[in-house]
C-alpha cells in the first residue's frame, strides 16, 4: 500500500485558508514523488494573518496567482487513492482537508490514516517532546520547518526511519508492529 505524507499551511486560523498543501508519496518503500502546490485561498477566508505569516513565509501576493483549492484537488486527488495518509498533527492537516472541501462542495472517499506524532512518542519516547522539528532533528533530517512540502517530507522521513529500525517496508505492518491505530478521514470532525 502506498503512503502519502501531507501538510497544509493555512493563511489565517480558519481551516478554510489553506495556502499550500505539500505532499510526499512512498510506494513500496521507497519516496516516487513529493511536491508543494500554493492554493490561493477562497476570497472569504483570504486574509493573511501576520502571525501566520510568519511562521510560514507565504503572503498574499505570493498565494494571488496560484490556483485556487478546487483545481489543486482535481489534480491530486488521485494521491489519496489506496494510500495510508500520513500527516503530523495529523487532525489539523485533515481537518483543513475536509474544512476546504465542505467550502467547495467536494466529495472524497475515505481513506486511512496515522499520526506521526503518535508514532513518535511510541518509537522515541526519550525525546522531550515530538514535534516535528525535534523528530527530524533527532533522525538527522535537515528540512526548512513550516514550508509544507518540507514538512510532508519530513514527517515522511519518520516513516522511513521506523520502517528501517523494524526492517519492515509495508506500512500496514508498521502499524501493527508498533501498536499503532489506523483512523478514518470520517472520523474527522469539522
Amino acid at each position: 500500500m502506498k503512503v502519502l505524507a501531507i501538510d497544509f499551511e493555512t493563511a489565517n486560523g480558519s481551516f478554510c485558508s489553506a495556502c499550500s498543501i505539500g505532499y510526499c508519496v512512498m510506494n513500496n518503500g521507497e519516496i516516487v514523488e513529493k511536491n508543494e502546490i500554493l492554493i490561493r485561498p477562497h476570497p472569504r477566508y483570504g486574509y493573511f494573518s501576520p502571525d501566520n505569516t510568519r511562521i510560514h513565509g507565504l503572503k498574499k501576493q505570493d498565494c494571488a496567482g496560484a490556483d485556487s483549492w478546487p483545481y489543486v484537488f482535481n489534480e491530486i486527488y488521485h494521491l489519496f487513492e489506496d494510500s495510508i495518509v500520513v500527516a503530523h498533527n495529523a487532525p489539523f492537516d485533515l481537518k483543513v482537508l475536509k474544512s476546504i472541501n465542505a467550502l467547495y462542495g467536494i466529495d472524497m472517499a475515505d481513506f486511512p490514516y496515522l499520526d506521526t506524532v503518535y508514532l513518535s512518542r511510541k518509537m522515541f519516547p526519550q525525546l522531550p517532546n515530538h514535534r516535528l522539528n525535534t523528530v527530524c532533528e533527532y533522525l538527522g533530517f535537515q528540512f526548512n520547518h513550516h514550508q509544507a512540502g518540507q514538512d510532508a517530507f519530513g514527517c515522511m522521513a519518520i516513516i522511513e526511519a521506523v520502517m528501517e529500525m523494524l526492517n519492515e517496508y509495508d506500512i500496514e505492518q508498521i502499524v501493527k508492529r508498533t501498536g499503532s491505530r489506523l483512523k478514518m478521514f470520517s472520523e474527522i470532525n469539522i
